[in-house]
């Protein structure tokens, strides 16, 4: 593509999300790394431009966002995405994103459940053809950011959030989706048992 062409469809799609998130109502619920899952009654956004995106941004920083602007973050199998230096500063940036009470709902792979799972189930994994469940540990790797690079349990990830500033850190249940969604969250193939923690927080505040 022609570099004038090119930066004349950039300045199109960055002018929509302008107008679109000026007409969204205040304040905003976001769906971080919503992928080719869109939420509604959310701002999709992700650093992919898919059929579900709304707003293209690295959610890691969140640019096109101000601070105390957001009232609700759902992300979900995301954080394990990132590094394991990269993390402590995300959930900074989210906490600083949301207003005084707002929530954030995150929901990652759970090591501790697929630890016993794995040991539950390890002859399944010695059979030719089985991976080691390589593609839950380690992510699909089908792009550049399907890679995972970190991990967590409860107990760890209450310990991030609370270093974030965030209070009231607790899991919540899998079923039914809060936002009837059918995602990550609920993933519990091939063994009918769920592998994430799903974890509820909030910003102090009113």
């Amino acid at each position: 593509m022609h570099p004038l062409k090119k930066l004349y469809h950039r300045l199109v799609i960055v002018n929509r999300e302008r107008r679109y998130l000026a007409d969204l109502p205040r304040p905003l619920r976001l769906h971080l790394g919503c992928g080719h899952i869109r939420a509604q009654a959310f701002c999709n956004v992700d650093v992919l431009p898919t059929a579900a995106t709304d707003v293209v941004d690295d959610i890691a920083s969140l640019r096109k966002f101000q601070k105390n602007s957001v009232m609700e973050i759902y992300a979900c199998h995301v954080l394990e995405h990132f590094n394991h230096e990269a993390v402590p500063p995300i959930l900074k940036r989210w906490h600083e994103v949301l207003e005084p009470g707002g929530t954030l709902r995150i929901s990652v792979p759970d090591m501790d459940r697929i630890v016993q799972i794995y040991v539950d189930n390890f002859a399944h994994f010695q059979v030719p053809g089985h991976t080691p469940w390589i593609g839950l540990i380690w992510g699909g790797q089908t792009t550049p950011y399907d890679y995972h690079k970190t991990g967590f349990n409860p107990c760890w990830l209450r310990y991030l959030l609370t270093q974030a500033g965030f209070v009231d850190c607790e899991e919540y249940p899998h079923e039914p989706h809060f936002a009837g969604l059918t995602d990550g969250s609920l993933a519990h193939e091939p063994f009918g048992r769920f592998l994430s923690v799903n974890m509820l927080c909030r910003k102090p505040g009113p």
